[in-house]
């Protein structure tokens, strides 16, 4: 087994819960154009990063290439692993003809913001969104076609455990698509604080190294068909996210102003940071 790097903190399905809920309360759920994850420049967007490009377009662009490697069928039925506002639930079923998405977060404020989402889309009747934790997952064997995790299992202490549990609920053959931060290298020196920094403020349990990812995967039993690490290609959506907390922080009293600006900063300084990676991986249940 690959050796854990020293990259993890304590969390717990509530902890994550709450702190989504102070930063929807603070109004940090427009940062990123509605989602909450990076965006993608890819090559029909210049350079690794137009920033004449929409972060909404960008966040949809990503939401897209995890729809790709799902390897959609119609009358699917799909289990979406940290669902946020729902967006990406509702733009992966709404393009997809027939697919129903069942989507779960741990997070009171984003479960009320998916169904606000789901009540003025055309995808309604074919998405629902529940309050429930990947480690305990309130499904019977087998009953989806395939999963994705959208920068979610970061939070997850037990990440082999909330594998297992998505492997246990999806058929046999179906697909596990993640998209999630990874580190290149490890952290170390004086830049442990910048990392130590976004495990603490963001409820992070921890972020992978690659080969802690490939790790983890064979744990729970997943077998790794692709992992590509695109941070080149998100890299810009943390300047474009600490800016819109900026912007939030200054109509802000503190304290919450203060805890949104060091929000802002830690984000600003991971994204430069060289050792910062982003992974997208493709997996089988064989």
């Amino acid at each position: 087994m690959t050796q854990q790097s020293d990259t993890t903190s304590e969390t717990t399905p509530d902890s994550v819960g709450q702190a989504y809920d102070v930063f929807a309360d603070a109004g940090t759920t427009t940062a990123l154009g509605g989602n909450i994850h990076v965006g993608y420049w890819g090559d029909d967007h210049g350079d690794h990063g137009d920033h004449d490009v929409p972060i909404t377009e960008a966040t949809d662009h990503l939401t897209d290439l995890v729809a790709d490697r799902l390897a959609l069928r119609p009358d699917q039925h799909l289990l979406d692993v940290g669902c946020g506002n729902g967006v990406p639930a509702l733009r992966i079923a709404g393009a997809s003809q027939g697919v129903r998405v069942t989507g779960i977060t741990v997070s009171h404020q984003q479960l009320a913001k998916a169904a606000k989402e789901a009540a003025g889309s055309d995808a309604r009747d074919r998405v629902s969104f529940l309050f429930a934790d990947a480690m305990d997952l309130p499904f019977e064997d087998g009953s989806f076609d395939g999963a994705w995790a959208i920068e979610s299992l970061l939070h997850m202490p037990d990440q082999a455990a909330a594998l297992a549990e998505m492997h246990r609920v999806v058929r046999p053959g179906g697909r596990l698509v993640i998209a999630d931060l990874c580190q290149r290298q490890p952290f170390t020196g004086d830049d442990r604080a910048v990392l130590d920094g976004m495990l603490s403020v963001y409820e992070i349990a921890g972020i992978n190294t690659p080969d802690e990812h490939r790790a983890r995967l064979a744990e729970g039993g997943w077998e790794l068909l692709e992992l590509m690490d695109i941070g080149e290609q998100v890299r810009a959506s943390y300047g474009h996210a600490s800016a819109a907390f900026r912007e939030i922080a200054a109509s802000l009293d503190a304290p919450a102003a203060e805890q949104i600006t060091a929000a802002a900063d830690l984000m600003e300084s991971f994204g430069k940071h060289p050792h910062t990676g982003y992974v997208l991986i493709t997996a089988r249940r064989s």
